[in-house]
């Protein structure tokens, strides 16, 4: 069906996107030093204090001025970059990373990306797991900013058609619980993806 296609693209676009834009942000904030950073990790901070559908008015509007409303990108950009607490993760993660392989590595004429690349990244699988996972159940699950960025039903995700057949089939509540059953497994697959890797790359190690 469209709404489960709509759904997967949204979510793979998403968790690549939001994933990769996370990586580099919070790696940029940990170990670059540039003007206005202190001021961007203070936004990203405040950001995470404010629930999202406040600013949901003025998305939607930026959204239609540049005509990406009732477009599958549009929703895309819009959980691509609403998940401000990963970045805190990430940077925290980059935090405890350490800096004497960075410093070995530029002294061996690695540049600024060769050593996010080939060391910092490598280290950083439980990270990715976990901004991987977030971003993909906040895609899949999420149905206030895809009915509101995509009205039209052919733009539907499967969280959208969920909440309307729960209002059109109150009456049967049985229907609607086996449904969201049904629905769940897709995150309930991935997220034990996740935690395998999770578990390999924080628990494993600790143990040795």
């Amino acid at each position: 069906p469209q709404w489960f296609l709509n759904t997967l693209i949204v979510a793979m676009f998403t968790c690549f996107i939001s994933t990769a834009l996370t990586l580099m942000t919070a790696y940029a904030l940990s170990f670059l030093r540039f003007r206005g950073r202190k001021a961007l990790m203070n936004t990203a901070l405040l950001l995470t204090l404010f629930p999202g559908f406040l600013g949901m008015i003025a998305v939607y509007f930026l959204l239609r001025e540049i005509g990406l409303t009732n477009s599958l990108p549009g929703l895309i950009l819009v959980y691509s970059g609403g998940a401000g607490v990963n970045y805190l993760i990430a940077k925290g993660f980059f935090d405890t990373v350490s800096r004497s392989l960075r410093e070995a590595a530029y002294l061996e004429g690695a540049n600024e990306w060769t050593v996010f690349c080939r060391i910092t990244l490598p280290m950083t699988t439980p990270i990715l797991a976990v901004n991987a996972l977030n971003a993909f159940i906040h895609a899949y699950s999420s149905w206030e900013w895809a009915f509101l960025v995509c009205q039209k039903e052919s733009h539907w995700t499967l969280a959208v058609w969920m909440y309307q057949m729960s209002q059109t089939m109150a009456n049967q509540p049985w229907c609607v619980m086996a449904g969201f059953v049904v629905v769940s497994i897709p995150t309930a697959a991935v997220f034990l993806l996740c935690q395998k890797v999770i578990l390999r790359g924080i628990v494993l190690p600790s143990m040795k």
